[in-house]
């Protein structure tokens, strides 16, 4: 069973990388506001925030102070009225399954995601649009509420937030997140259109280093702030929305694996984890089933090792070599002369274009669809720190936050190249006579 931490909420986070002038223009900002209130770490709805006094003041105010006083008390009474009228969402919820039957209409085909899918339906919850995921409940069902308080308050704006959970009678999980609108999976993004393959709507460099640069961040608060592990993270859980300087990626099925009971007691210490899976191995013929997508699952995951940070660090480096190249992480193509099928590993073709000194391996590796608009250096840069997250040796890939910081590094970078060698737009030319 999944211990519970001792923590009881985790930090919000509403913004995927902040660049080091902006930290610093706020700092400066923060100095030179000193008659401004202090604020609270916690984050606070946008109806409470004009309602306590941030509103600049009305100079009648100062007349009398028995004036500012009933002005504070109006404010906080109406405040108090918001939330008695429901204005704020009570999310995350430990729903019943009568819930979400009726909201799915007992599960109907209409319902579901994907026409292909019987695992996975929309619909609307309290008022709220959101997508609804069944996992086999491999834990006390008593447990989850108890996890569910922790990880509902997480928030990060590159993550679908948990919206609730149920378990069903057949002993089923049941998870509501928000639904995304028009977001689709990287995967669908990068090999979706079979009609025209040499298109994509990531065709530029800038654009593949901010779905990078999302996730990446997403991942690592996962890690540091919600204190648990994902183990679900591939091109088909990380959404994608939005365009240009608008685009944004989000990693969903947050928290499902933890709330499943498919995480070992304490998945901080990867000798305990270790510890846990020989636990597993031993119980007889009901052994742990192994979970997770092919091309992204970890050795260690192969051979029975529970699920930690570091399976969730490989899954990411081969989610970003998925980025450069555009290629599925495992193909097997048919070779007509051999007459068989032949296996091709991402990882390999990365590494051997790694080797090859002058860039050239890189150019000819990296997705064709960019048409060698990008820069060669910061592709390499980005497949060496992709590699590192692959390293068949659990104890050799980094940290998330190191892994973060190097991609963010990259994605301003790589806006700055835009920049410098965007076409002008700003230049018009006249075809009239003279």
């Amino acid at each position: 069973m999944v211990g519970v931490p001792s923590r009881s909420m985790c930090k919000s986070k509403s913004s995927t990388a902040t660049s080091p002038s902006a930290t610093a223009a706020a700092k400066s900002m923060a100095r030179s506001s000193t008659t401004a209130p202090s604020t609270s770490h916690h984050r606070r709805s946008p109806r409470a925030a004009t309602t306590n006094g941030t509103h600049p003041p009305n100079h009648a105010s100062y007349n009398s102070t028995s004036s500012s006083l009933s002005t504070a008390s109006s404010s906080a009474a109406s405040s108090l009225q918001a939330l008695k009228q429901g204005s704020l969402p009570d999310l995350p919820l430990l729903l019943t399954f009568a819930e979400l039957a009726a909201a799915t209409s007992n599960f109907a085909p209409s319902h579901r995601l994907t026409p292909a899918s019987s695992n996975s339906f929309r619909c609307a919850l309290r008022g709220h649009p959101a997508a609804v995921f069944r996992r086999a409940l491999r834990r006390d069902p008593q447990e989850v509420s108890a996890r569910l308080a922790v990880l509902g308050h997480c928030h990060h704006a590159a993550i679908a937030r948990l919206y609730g959970a149920a378990a069903s009678p057949d002993g089923s999980l049941f998870l509501a997140y928000e639904l995304v609108p028009d977001a689709a999976p990287l995967s669908s993004l990068l090999r979706g259109n079979a009609h025209n393959p040499a298109f994509t709507p990531l065709a530029t460099w800038s654009a593949r280093l901010r779905v990078a640069a999302g996730a990446c961040d997403a991942l690592s608060y996962v890690h540091l702030q919600a204190g648990t592990v994902h183990n679900r993270l591939s091109s088909s859980s990380l959404l994608v929305c939005g365009d240009g300087a608008l685009l944004r990626a989000k990693i969903a099925h947050f928290g499902a694996a933890d709330l499943a009971g498919e995480l070992p007691p304490d998945d901080d210490d990867d000798d305990k984890s270790k510890a846990a899976s020989a636990r597993h191995r031993r119980t007889g013929s009901r052994g742990r089933r192994i979970e997770g997508t092919r091309g992204y699952m970890a050795p260690e995951i192969i051979s029975g090792v529970a699920p930690s940070r570091r399976s969730d660090v490989f899954a990411l480096g081969v989610l970003l070599l998925e980025l450069l190249s555009g290629e599925e992480p495992v193909r097997y193509d048919y070779n007509k002369a051999t007459k068989d099928y032949e296996r091709t590993s991402l990882i390999e073709s990365a590494e051997a274009a790694a080797a090859e000194s002058g860039g050239e391996g890189m150019r000819r590796w990296v997705d064709r669809r960019l048409r060698d608009s990008f820069p060669v250096e910061a592709a390499e840069t980005l497949t060496v720190v992709a590699l590192r997250c692959v390293a068949k040796d659990p104890a050799a890939r980094p940290e998330m936050s190191w892994v973060a910081a190097k991609v963010s590094k990259l994605f301003l970078e790589a806006q700055d190249w835009a920049d410098k060698f965007r076409v002008p737009t700003d230049i018009s030319v006249s075809m009239a006579p003279r």
